[in-house]
């Protein structure tokens, strides 16, 4: 899963970052999910995954328990992701008035000293003057003790860390030369954050919030990341399938979820979704035609949001663009709030084509295990 996190261990240190104790809880989550207690058992995840054969008006532990992971462990989960990216630009202000409380706290403790007065009333000979500021320092003192309280931005990192763990989309590499409309697996099932699954698992969206130039803006998003998408004149894979399992042919191997885009009611839909998060965070030229086909308006609208988030030219959803729509970043393996559409940002860019075309880390494909 996510590289390890140091935590400081003296209660001190804890006591001096409550931060960390909230990443502590989250990392506990993630390694409970992934983590069983006795050997060949399946996952807690999994296990957790297998109520949605149950579910029905009549299960009344099935009626608990999903609800239990949607409206209280998601939600929050999501919505701790929403207030640490709030945080983040707030931290990221208040950095900005430390910064500058610590620089004239540092002028006003020279200004105060008996040295400074001294050396003063020496170059203006008027020796013997009572420095008239020396009652300030014990107050600059305080204030400065008071401002080395405040968060740095930095003390937010594992906490997105942690959240990017439990969110993530990792989809197996794209290569569209080898896809096609019977490709079934996208998803490294060891790697994708186990919220995210345990979503798709039982047919629930996600709510990506802080959208947009004002950041006010929401997407519900239940299909996007289920299958790898490109433009392409062939069909696209018509099923998303996640086994969880040793050999998908073993039969203890289980489905965890199955999208089938073949259906008129999904056909689609995870193009329109990423459709609508681009609108939502302002790239809504050229305009779409068709919102659930992956043309080249589309890609055009990728290209301008990878230019401005300083991804890959390639306008392809690939795995950084995926996670940089819904503020995950790929590289970083951390929250970062998706930069809005910016003009400005794109003077004398070319969308129409992708002039970068560099090579882009993709997650390694690997088979599913059991641990």
């Amino acid at each position: 899963m996510s590289e390890a996190i140091p935590y400081p261990t003296r209660a001190a240190e804890a006591q001096d970052n409550p931060f960390q104790t909230i990443a502590q809880l989250l990392r506990s989550l993630r390694e409970s999910l992934e983590g069983t207690k006795r050997p060949g058992q399946a996952p807690r995840w999994v296990r957790i995954a297998r109520i949605r054969t149950y579910r029905g008006d009549t299960d009344f532990i099935s009626k608990a328990v999903i609800p239990a992971i949607d409206k209280a462990l998601a939600f929050t989960v999501l919505y701790l992701a929403y207030l640490t990216l709030q945080a983040r630009d707030l931290l990221h202000q208040a950095d900005s008035a430390k910064a500058l409380v610590e620089t004239s706290g540092e002028m006003l403790q020279v200004v105060t000293t008996e040295e400074f007065t001294q050396a003063l009333a020496e170059a203006i000979d008027q020796k013997g003057v009572v420095n008239p500021l020396r009652e300030a320092r014990a107050v600059i003192d305080k204030v400065t003790t008071f401002v080395d309280k405040v968060p740095d931005p930095a003390d937010l990192d594992l906490i997105s860390k942690e959240l990017y763990g439990l969110l993530c989309i990792e989809q197996l590499p794209l290569d569209e030369s080898g896809l096609g409309a019977a490709t079934e697996t996208h998803l490294n099932l060891e790697t994708t954050g186990k919220i995210r699954l345990l979503q798709m698992a039982l047919d629930k969206s996600i709510r990506i919030r802080g959208l947009g130039a004002n950041r006010q803006g929401e997407q519900e998003v239940a299909l996007l990341g289920g299958r790898r998408l490109w433009a392409a004149a062939a069909d696209l894979p018509g099923k998303a399938i996640g086994r969880w399992g040793d050999d998908p042919n073993s039969p203890n191997s289980e489905t965890i979820y199955e999208f089938d885009f073949t259906r008129s009611e999904f056909a689609g839909q995870d193009i329109a979704e990423a459709n609508g998060l681009l609108e939502k965070l302002g790239y809504v030229e050229p305009e779409a035609t068709d919102a659930k086909t992956f043309d080249d308006a589309l890609q055009r609208r990728l290209r301008r949001f990878q230019k401005i988030n300083g991804l890959a030219i390639t306008g392809q959803l690939d795995n950084p663009t995926l996670n940089g729509l819904q503020h995950l970043n790929y590289t970083s393996k951390a929250l970062e709030r998706a930069k809005p559409f910016d003009a400005t940002a794109l003077e004398d860019f070319d969308d129409s084509a992708a002039p970068e075309m560099r090579a882009i880390p993709e997650t390694p494909k690997a088979k599913s295990s059991r641990r």
